[in-house]
C-alpha cells in the first residue's frame, strides 16, 4: 500500500506542478508594461527599425565596393577551343610554340587539320590615374552611408513616438473605463434615489424612466470604453512589433506631469542641429557638390596598367606555349556626342535642387517645431482650466444630490449634473493626454526623441 501511495504521488506531483505553471503563465505574460519597456521592445522587434538597420548595413558595403577601384584586379580564366579555321590554327600553333617549317606548306595553310587549344590565363589591371574619380566615389559612398544612418535614427524616433502615442492611448482608455464605471455606479444610485422617492410618493414615474435611460447610456459608454482598451492594446502591440493579439497590460495612470519646454527660438535652433532628416538634407547637398566634381573628372585623361599571362596547350595536361604581356593605356575622350557636358549640367542642376530642398525643409522644420510648441502650451493651459472644471463639476453634483434628496431639485437637474461631471472628467483626461503626447511631439519635431528622453521617462 505504501508503494502504491508513493507511485501515486510520483505521478500526481508533476501534474500539479504543470497545472500550477500553466496557471501562472498568463500572469507572467500579463506583467504590467512600463512605457520605457515598451519603447525598448519596439526598438528591438519593430520591423520598420529592422528594415532601416538592414538598409544602413547594405549601404555601408558600398564604401568597400567604391574603394576597390584603388586596387589591382586579378582574373583567372580557363578556356577550350577546337577548329580548322586557317587563321585560328595558324595563331594557335604560334601561341602554343608548336609552329614548324612544314606549317608553311600551302596545303596546310589552306586546309589545316582541326586543332585543339586549352588556354589558361591570368589577367590583371590597375588604374594609375583616374582624375580622382575613385576617391570621389568613396566619398559619395560614405556620405550615402551617413545618410542611411541618419534615416535609421529618424525611423527610430518615429517608432518611439508611435509607441508613446499607443501607450498613452492605452492609459486613456483605462481611465475612460474607470470614469464610465463611476458613471454607471452613480447613475444606479440616482435610480435608487428615484425609486425611493417614488415609493414615498415624492416623484413621478417619468423620474424613474429618466434615470433608467441615463443608466442605459452609461452602460453603453462603459462597453465602448472597454472596447477601447482592447483596441488600444492591439495598437500598442503593433507599434512594438508584436502580434496584435499578444497579451499586454500597461502600467500606471494617466497622471499629470510637468515638462520644461524652453523657448521657441531655442527649440527651433535645436531642431536645425539635431533633426536626422534635416542632417540628411545637408548630406544630400554634399553629395550633389561631389557629383559635380565627379562630372568634371570625365573631361580629364585616365591612365591604366594591364598585364596578362597565359599558357596555350593542345591537351589539358601537357605544357605548351608560355606567353605574357604588360602595358599601359592612356585614355582621353575627344568626342562623345556631348554626354560629358550633359552630365555636368545635370550635376549642377541637382546641386541647385539639393540647395532648394534644404531651404524648404528648414522652413518646414521651423514650422513643425512652432506648431508642436504652441500645441503643447495650449494643452498645458487646458489642463489647468479643466482641472478646476472637474472639481467644480464634482462639487456641483454633490450639492444637487443633497438638494434632490431634500426635494429641492428635479431628477433632470441631478442627471444633468451627473452628465456634466462625467464630461468634465473626460475632458480633463483628454487634456492631460494631449499635454503628454504634445511634449513627445515637440521632442519629435526637434529631433530629440529617444529612449531616454523626458517624453519616455516621465
Amino acid at each position: 500500500m505504501r508503494h502504491l501511495t508513493t507511485l501515486s504521488l510520483a505521478i500526481l506531483l508533476p501534474l500539479f506542478a504543470a497545472s500550477a505553471m500553466r496557471a501562472q503563465a498568463p500572469a507572467a505574460r500579463n506583467k504590467p508594461l512600463t512605457l520605457q519597456e515598451a519603447v525598448a521592445v519596439a526598438l528591438e522587434k519593430n520591423p520598420t527599425v529592422q528594415a532601416a538597420d538592414a538598409y544602413a548595413d547594405a549601404v555601408k558595403q558600398g564604401i568597400t565596393v567604391a574603394a576597390s577601384g584603388r586596387y589591382p584586379r586579378l582574373d583567372f580564366s580557363e578556356g577550350f577551343a577546337r577548329g580548322n579555321n586557317p587563321v585560328y590554327v595558324f595563331g594557335s600553333l604560334l601561341t602554343q610554340r608548336q609552329f614548324t617549317a612544314r606549317n608553311f606548306e600551302l596545303g596546310f595553310l589552306n586546309t589545316p587539320t582541326p586543332l585543339d587549344n586549352f588556354r589558361t590565363q591570368f589577367s590583371a589591371s590597375m588604374p594609375l590615374w583616374d582624375a580622382g574619380q575613385t576617391s570621389r566615389r568613396v566619398h559619395d559612398a560614405r556620405l550615402e552611408a551617413q545618410s542611411a544612418t541618419r534615416g535609421g535614427e529618424r525611423t527610430r524616433q518615429e517608432v518611439i513616438f508611435n509607441v508613446i502615442e499607443a501607450y498613452l492611448n492605452g492609459l486613456l482608455a483605462r481611465e475612460s473605463v474607470r470614469v464610465a464605471q463611476s458613471s454607471v455606479e452613480a447613475t444606479k444610485a440616482d435610480l435608487a434615489r428615484a425609486e425611493a422617492r417614488q415609493e414615498q410618493g415624492l416623484a413621478v414615474p417619468s423620474d424613474l424612466l429618466s434615470a433608467q435611460v441615463q443608466l442605459a447610456q452609461a452602460q453603453e459608454d462603459l462597453l465602448r470604453a472597454q472596447n477601447g482598451v482592447a483596441v488600444a492594446d492591439a495598437a500598442l502591440n503593433v507599434a512594438m512589433g508584436l502580434a496584435e493579439d499578444a497579451p499586454v497590460a500597461v502600467e500606471g495612470e494617466l497622471g499629470e506631469v510637468m515638462f520644461e519646454a524652453g523657448t521657441l527660438e531655442e527649440r527651433q535652433a535645436k531642431a536645425l542641429q539635431t533633426r536626422p532628416d534635416f542632417q540628411q538634407s545637408d548630406i544630400g547637398k554634399q553629395r550633389a557638390a561631389n557629383g559635380v566634381r565627379m562630372a568634371r573628372a570625365d573631361f580629364l585623361p585616365k591612365v591604366n596598367l594591364f598585364g596578362a599571362w597565359e599558357e596555350d596547350n593542345q591537351t589539358f595536361l601537357t605544357r605548351g606555349g608560355n606567353n605574357w604581356a604588360l602595358g599601359a593605356t592612356l585614355t582621353f575622350n575627344l568626342f562623345d556626342g556631348g554626354a560629358n557636358r550633359a552630365r555636368l549640367r545635370e550635376s549642377r542642376a541637382r546641386q541647385r535642387q539639393a540647395d532648394a530642398l534644404r531651404s524648404q525643409l528648414a522652413a518646414a522644420v521651423r514650422f513643425q517645431v512652432r506648431q508642436a510648441y504652441l500645441n503643447l502650451a495650449t494643452a498645458r493651459d487646458r489642463v489647468d482650466v479643466l482641472r478646476g472644471a472637474a472639481s467644480q463639476a464634482e462639487e456641483s453634483l454633490r450639492i444637487i444630490q443633497n438638494r434632490y434628496e431634500a426635494g429641492l431639485s428635479t431628477i433632470t437637474d441631478l442627471l444633468r449634473a451627473e452628465t456634466a461631471r462625467t464630461a468634465a472628467k473626460k475632458n480633463f483626461l483628454n487634456a492631460v493626454f494631449d499635454y503628454r503626447l504634445g511634449y513627445a511631439a515637440l521632442e519629435f519635431a526637434t529631433g530629440e526623441l529617444a529612449a531616454g528622453s523626458q517624453a519616455v521617462t516621465h
